[in-house]
C-alpha cells in the first residue's frame, strides 16, 4: 500500500475512462452547501482539461450521498436510452495495458448519466427512488447540492 505523505501525495484510488486524454488538472475549493459554511469546509475538487477541449470535474462526495446517487446510477443504466445505444457503465471502464487495476466505475458516479434523472416523467421518478429505497425529494436535493458545491464551474 502506498503512502500519502501526511496528504502531500494523491493516492490512487480507481481508473476510469474520462472519454479523451486529460492534459491538465487543477485543484479548486468546493463552495460550502449549508447555509452557516460550517460543515465540509475544506474539500477540493478536481477540474481537468482535455485535448479534444472537453472540461470534467471530479469532486468528493458523502458516504450517504454516494450510496444514494450510485444507486441511482444503476437503476438509470437500464431506464434511459443511452447515445448510440451504448452502455455508460461499459465507456467509464478503464483499459490498460497489462497493468493492475484499481477498483473502476463502480467508485464514481457519473453525473452525465446522473442528470438524466430530472428529465425523466415524474412517475418514473417517484418509481426508481422507490426502488432504491429513498424519496424523489432526497435525490433532487443530492443532485442540488452536488451541483451547488461544485459552482465554481
Amino acid at each position: 500500500m502506498s503512502e500519502s505523505w501526511k496528504g502531500q501525495k494523491l493516492l490512487s484510488r480507481a481508473e476510469f475512462h474520462v472519454g479523451a486524454h486529460v492534459t491538465k488538472f487543477l485543484r479548486l475549493q468546493m463552495i460550502s452547501t449549508s447555509s452557516d459554511g460550517s460543515d465540509k469546509t475544506n474539500r477540493f475538487a478536481l477540474l481537468f482539461g482535455t485535448l479534444d477541449g472537453s472540461i470534467g470535474c471530479i469532486a468528493p462526495l458523502d458516504e450517504l450521498t454516494f450510496r444514494r446517487l450510485q444507486s441511482l446510477q444503476r437503476k438509470l443504466v437500464d431506464a434511459v436510452p443511452h447515445v448510440a445505444g451504448l452502455n455508460p457503465r461499459s465507456f467509464r471502464q478503464f483499459c490498460s495495458n497489462g497493468k493492475a487495476h484499481r477498483p473502476g466505475p463502480d467508485s464514481i458516479v457519473d453525473c452525465e448519466l446522473l442528470c438524466h434523472y430530472e428529465m425523466l416523467p415524474l412517475e418514473e421518478q417517484l418509481e426508481i427512488a422507490n426502488q432504491i429505497g429513498t424519496t424523489r425529494s432526497q435525490i433532487l436535493s443530492s443532485l442540488s447540492d452536488l451541483s451547488l458545491g461544485t459552482s465554481f464551474l
